[in-house]
Formats: structure tokens, sequence, C-alpha cells
């Protein structure tokens, strides 16, 4: 079995991530559109969509019918999937974004690019969630090809937003295959102005 079916079955019964959950609970939006890029296993995507909310899921891997299964008929009809790279996705006018451990992923020659269109295509008043790896992260060592930044960094992606939340998490811990690495992570919600 391919790694990344491994991590998927592992971490399908996982449940949404306490941003998006935060999100919820707390945030007053009414459910409208979100895009979810690098769904993996869709918890996410599942969750928004039992709360109201229609979601076009990315993912480079075709986890449709992972996802749809835990869907009801009339959930379905909000439910909407494309399996292709999010660096490459098309990006259409939406409420919220989430990209949770997707972005660091990117290819950082094309991180700018598709922060860029990323904010260009959240809404006046639309929100992002999700996180980025930070310097001190023990896989900037090992993985170059991927996206990594200071906090600051992170700080300056929001200068079109209003941070609603903003949580860094450094701590030894698992990665989704069961694997101990070093982690840094900014977890962000933020308003678009």
């Amino acid at each position: 079995m391919k790694s990344i079916e491994r991590y998927y079955d592992i971490t399908e019964s996982d449940k949404p991530r306490s941003s998006v959950k935060y999100f919820i609970e707390n945030i007053k939006c009414n459910p409208s559109t979100a895009i979810e890029l690098g769904c993996g296993a869709g918890n996410d995507t599942v969750y928004l969509i039992k709360n109201g909310w229609n979601v076009l899921a990315v993912d480079k891997e075709n986890v449709e019918e992972r996802i749809a299964k835990r869907l009801t008929s009339e959930e379905l009809q909000r439910f909407k999937f494309q399996q292709q790279s999010f660096e490459n996705v098309r990006l259409e006018k939406t409420k919220l974004i989430v990209a949770n451990y997707s972005l660091p992923f990117c290819n950082k020659d094309k991180f700018e690019d598709l922060w860029n269109d990323i904010k260009l295509n959240i809404q006046k008043d639309g929100y992002f969630i999700g996180n980025f790896f930070g310097l001190n992260d023990s896989w900037h060592m090992s993985k170059a090809e991927m996206t990594f930044l200071s906090k600051e960094q992170v700080i300056d992606l929001f200068s079109d937003f209003e941070i609603l939340l903003f949580r860094e998490v450094e701590e030894d811990g698992k990665t989704g295959l069961g694997r101990i690495k070093h982690w840094q992570v900014f977890h962000v919600i933020a308003r678009r102005k």
C-alpha cells in the first residue's frame, strides 16, 4: 500500500482540525461556499458540509469516494471534488478557503503565486483557515522544496486581512504516519478586509 493511502486510512477517523471547529463554533458566519486545498481524508470537508457549507475539496489523490461515503444524499449535493495538485488549481471566488497541513507542501518556487491566488479569491469579509510550517520545523533541513516561513513572514501574508486567531505550536510529535518529528506550526484564522 502506498504511504499516502496508509496516511488516509489512519487519519480518516480523525476529528476535524481544531481551527475549523473553532471557526464554526465561535465565528458568526452564515454557511456559504468553501474550498479546501489538500483535503486529505476529508475530515474538514465533511465537518463543513455537515454544518451547511458547500465545499469544493481539492487533493492530488483521488479521495472523492472516501469523502462521499461519509455524507448523506442531501449533503452530497453540497460536495464537489477536484483531483489535482493544489498549486495548479483554478480557484474561484469563495467565502472560505481552508488549507490545513497543505500549503507547506507547495513547492517554495510556486508558493507566492498560489498565495496571491488564494488572496484574490477570498471574497471581501471572507475567511482563511490554515497553517504554515516554521523555520524550526525538522523537515526544513531535509525537504528543501517545501515552503517554510518565519513568524514575521506568516504575519506579512495577512496584510489584507484581520487576524482573528494566531497560534504558534512548537513541539515534538507524530506525523500522520506515526513517525516522530519536531513541529513548528503557525495556525491562522483571518478575515479578508
